[in-house]
Parts: structure tokens; sequence; C-alpha cells
């Protein structure tokens, strides 16, 4: 018999996990915007909303999951 609580543990955790990681790279990708300009300035804002984006998605999801 699967443990259905253990595997909805893991997943959560995974989603956390995943949400950590795109947090990092956001923040890394914000840390250089400040030595761009014009239309890699642009790039690089798109790709951040984009990020924050799926953020958003991940934790609606997870708190969906966690009802």
């Amino acid at each position: 018999m699967i443990n259905l609580k253990t595997r909805k543990t893991k997943h959560v955790n995974f989603v956390l996990d995943h949400i950590h990681h795109m947090h990092r790279s956001l923040t890394e990708k914000a840390k250089s915007l400040d030595e761009l300009k014009g239309k890699e300035l642009n790039s690089k804002v798109k790709e951040i909303q984009s990020i924050s984006k799926r953020m958003k998605q991940c934790r609606k999801y997870l708190n969906l999951i966690l009802l």
C-alpha cells in the first residue's frame, strides 16, 4: 500500500525547494540590473517578471495542496 501522507510531504517539499530555487535565481538576476542599459535591461526585467509570475503560481498551487 502506498503511504499518501509521505508522498504528499515529499511533493510539498519538492515544490518548496523549487520556489526557493526560483527566489535565489531572482535575487541573482536582480543584483546585475544596475550594470545593464537599454535592450539588455528590458530583457532582464522581463526574465525577472516571468520568474516572479511562476513563483506566484507555485505558491498558489502550494496553498491548494495544503488545504
